[in-house]
């Protein structure tokens, strides 16, 4: 019984090791849409897991990723000052990031 017990735990860290990243700051340009890509492939996953969401660089999708990285949501800013200080935070803080398990963590 031991046994299994020890290879089950052992297949359950294997498999948070595996879904969990900690990605580098995007390099691309602010607010561009290789930026946008970028941030929702490594960071933030905005949407309903179906494809469903808003779209990347919308209002609506720098609110969400403002929430998820820890900032104060700033809909009264011009999007490059939002995308700005997304950057800045990303670049500030270490992000610990386990989608399957809707996990992101800030350091």
């Amino acid at each position: 019984m031991k046994k299994v017990i020890g290879v089950v735990a052992l297949l359950v860290v294997a498999w948070i090791a595996i879904n969990t990243s900690i990605p580098t700051p995007p390099k691309s340009k602010v607010c561009s849409a290789e930026w946008f890509s970028y941030v929702g492939q490594h960071y933030f996953d905005i949407s309903d897991g179906q494809g469903h969401g808003p779209d990347p660089g919308s209002s609506e999708w720098l609110g969400s990723v403002e929430w998820k990285a820890k900032l104060p949501i700033r809909g009264n800013l011009p999007d490059i000052e939002r995308c700005e200080r997304i950057q800045q935070q990303l670049e500030s803080h270490t992000f610990i990031i386990n989608n399957a398990l809707g996990l992101d963590i800030s350091l």
